[in-house]
């Protein structure tokens, strides 16, 4: 027994010794002071760090009590962005960088058994050497990939209760393991911050370095006088103040429509943004995508036919935009149907698609409908389809999917935006008309239909009509090709412009 206590207590030293190894490690501006300049960049090219809009909302959640917990698809940026708000507090903040920890639970040399308890306890001892409950000042603790740490939502609620001066931020790839701890543990505790692809106007704003910071605050007043129309109900001074914005952007505009062909084509995952290859860019969509379903969805929720799941993906991201019949996928893919509304609820898990429901005030109503499905990434979609090449813009009858499924993403931030989490959606379909997009905010309807051809049909226009009638809407949106105009309570907007207000 004597020497199994020997044996326990050199395993428990070597094990605390890698701990601090990794801490190190994972931790240069202990001894630097500085965060190293590769970690800050998205793009290594840059001469300069580009901060998304995504930085500055994270850096004022930084004062928060809350946990935050930053929640997003692979390759999104999530760890750049941590490092970023650790560069932050190093450079404006002055913080003592010892006083900031970074840890990964996807660090490749400690196994897989690694708790957050352990990492905390070298970190105060070996690093810190000051006892939590007895800190002068606050210390900041990011962990990354923190869904890995079985039991990680119990331990983070003991630490927070016992309301040190510790600031968490937290980050993982699926919605559904940081909500669900959220909701077991961390109820009051935890504020979750979807941060998904670049959207249009970061891409805006990473290729024209000048000229994006004006657009940027141009969209944002855009984006503003929504709100307030959507408040107010006042779609006349809403237009108006729309048209005093367009006007400040017509120096820009040209760019922006170009900016926006190769956005419809790639969509904005930072590593694409440098990459001119389109060919490249398909292959780089098509890792991401493996690397998600075999690390998020396959491990993670025990899926154990992943070539169905991956043949799912192919088959969602031909119908994007379009109602889907949960039964024609099973009889399809010869899978049980509850199998395959399974997987459709890990893939939205991991934001590779969305659903929209039927909009209606009754709940039984929604349920009986079939839901419209989008693959939430437009470049992942054109990718899967094989038409991730410059021929795609000139065809109208893709372009049509392509432009609704961007539209729906932009709108569902724009959603986040208005009302906060968790963003949801709907369309409208009877036989008297349609509406492609449905956003409530505060209990008030906007019917949103897109079409991508150089006339509008009169059937678009019909359905929001009909959609207004019914529901009361204050006004409705109809996002064009290129129509800037004013149809009654209709307000026609260019999608460049569009995708800018979200």
């Amino acid at each position: 027994m004597f020497l199994n206590k020997i044996t326990s207590m050199m395993v428990k030293m070597g094990n605390e010794q890698a701990v601090l190894g990794a801490l190190y490690e994972q931790n240069p501006w202990w001894i630097s002071g500085i965060v190293p300049e590769e970690f800050v960049k998205p793009i290594k090219t840059l001469k300069t760090p580009f901060k998304r809009r995504d930085f500055f909302t994270l850096k004022d959640k930084l004062a928060e009590k809350e946990i935050t917990a930053i929640i997003g698809p692979r390759q999104v940026g999530k760890t750049t962005i941590l490092y970023q708000l650790i560069d932050s507090l190093l450079q404006e903040k002055k913080v003592d960088p010892k006083r900031i920890l970074y840890f990964s639970f996807d660090y490749p040399r400690l196994g897989p058994g690694t708790s957050i308890n352990e990492v905390l306890d070298a970190y105060a001892t070996s690093v810190l050497r000051e006892a939590f409950g007895d800190l002068r000042a606050p210390v900041y603790i990011f962990l990354d990939e923190v869904c890995r740490v079985d039991g990680w939502s119990r331990l983070l609620k003991g630490w927070y209760d016992l309301k040190y001066k510790m600031k968490f931020v937290v980050s993982h790839s699926s919605s559904s393991e940081v909500l669900r701890g959220a909701s077991e543990s961390l109820v009051g505790r935890i504020a979750p911050y979807v941060m998904l692809p670049l959207k249009f106007v970061d891409v805006v704003r990473f290729h024209q370095a000048e000229a994006g910071e004006a657009v940027n605050t141009l969209s944002l007043r855009a984006r503003g006088a929504l709100a307030r129309a959507i408040r107010d109900g006042e779609v006349g001074r809403l237009f108006e103040s729309l048209k005093e914005v367009r006007s400040a952007l017509t120096p820009y505009e040209a760019s922006l429509k170009a900016l926006l062909q190769t956005y419809l084509l790639k969509d904005g995952y930072p590593g694409l943004l440098d990459e001119d290859s389109l060919r490249v860019c398909a292959r780089k969509l098509k890792d991401y995508l493996s690397l998600t379903l075999y690390k998020d969805v396959v491990q993670i929720f025990g899926v154990r036919d992943p070539v169905v799941l991956e043949e799912l993906v192919v088959l969602l991201a031909s119908a994007s935009s379009s109602l889907v019949e949960y039964s024609a996928l099973s009889s399809t893919l010869s899978t049980k149907l509850d199998t395959i509304k399974n997987y459709i609820d890990y893939l939205e898990a991991v934001f590779l698609i969305s659903r929209s429901e039927f909009y209606s005030k009754s709940r039984a109503a929604r349920i009986r409908k079939q839901d419209k499905v989008y693959v939430s990434n437009i470049g992942l979609r054109n990718a899967l389809l094989g038409q991730l090449e410059e021929a795609l813009l000139g065809n109208h009858n893709m372009m049509g999917k392509v432009v609704e499924t961007v539209v729906h993403e932009h709108c569902l931030r724009l959603h986040l935006y208005l009302a906060g989490p968790p963003a949801k959606l709907f369309y409208w379909r009877t036989p008297r008309g349609e509406v492609d997009i449905v956003m409530e905010v505060s209990q008030k309807p906007i019917p949103i239909e897109v079409t991508y051809l150089a006339d509008i049909d009169k059937k678009k226009l019909r359905g929001i009509e009909e959609f207004m009638r019914e529901h009361g809407s204050p006004f409705g949106i109809l996002v064009t090709r290129d129509v800037f105009d004013l149809r009654g309570k209709m307000v026609c907007i260019p999608l460049w412009f569009f995708l800018l207000m979200c």
